[in-house]
């Protein structure tokens, strides 16, 4: 597993020489693709105003900063994608990693803004990054591998694990130990010294001695006896159906 990320750099938009309101799209225009990273950028200026994707957010240029895809502030505000984040503390405000940000005392994920049980001790456990690898025809016709990150990702505090899936409200993990908790850093699997979790949910009856992950993109683990596919167990023959 790779060290938890403590925060992410800033970096000042890119200056792209057109108008907004004529772009047909983003997503496959290669004047918005990032050769080094393969990723497509959201944060963008003409110069005159800041914008992510098609909607402007800021027309303070000289200030704006962007963390990844979904954070950024200004010299004034902080920024949620196209939203400005309310009740945040601009001078404290730190993008953690793809999935978490927070000032001295809250944290915001993609479904908004909630209070860990003890911000002074939180921290993320991995990238938050549940990636997607795709190949993308661009308008120009060229074909071009996009890395898209998806923000799952765990993080805990002194007392509590928390996991981001993208699907909105934070899920707490009642059942995972802070203390030894750890992710495997793909967005899914993590484990502490009593329990196996996919996707914030236990795998129930694993031998944790025995148990290793041996497709981790299909989701695929066993231990001596269980067979699991996801967080489910399943028989043999299911789990073997899975791998081909």
């Amino acid at each position: 597993m790779k060290e938890p990320i403590t925060s992410l750099l800033p970096k000042p938009p890119k200056y792209i020489d057109v108008d907004y309101r004529t772009l047909p799209d983003i997503d496959n225009n290669p004047l918005f693709y990032v050769e080094d990273t393969q990723e497509i950028l959201c944060y963008w200026t003409d110069g005159k105003k800041v914008y992510w994707r098609f909607s402007e957010v800021s027309g303070d240029v000289e200030h704006f900063v962007w963390f990844n895809g979904r954070f950024a502030k200004d010299g004034k505000y902080c920024f949620l994608q196209n939203t400005k984040l309310r009740n945040v503390d601009h001078a404290s405000f730190t993008v953690l990693n793809n999935c978490y940000a927070k000032d001295h005392q809250s944290v915001w994920t993609t479904g908004g803004r909630f209070e860990p049980e003890d911000i002074g001790s939180f921290v993320v456990c991995d990238d938050g990054v549940g990636l997607i690898e795709k190949i993308q025809t661009m308008i120009d016709g060229t074909l071009r591998p996009v890395r898209v990150q998806i923000p799952y990702g765990y993080a805990k505090d002194s007392k509590t694990v928390y996991y981001e899936n993208f699907a909105g409200k934070i899920k707490v993990l009642k059942k995972a130990g802070p203390a030894t908790f750890v992710s495997k850093n793909d967005g899914y699997f993590a484990w502490d010294a009593k329990s196996i979790f996919w996707n914030g949910y236990l795998l129930q009856g694993v031998d944790l001695q025995s148990w290793h992950i041996v497709d981790a993109q299909k989701a695929l683990s066993r231990d001596a006896k269980h067979f699991y596919i996801q967080n489910k167990r399943v028989t043999e023959d299911e789990w073997n159906q899975k791998q081909l």
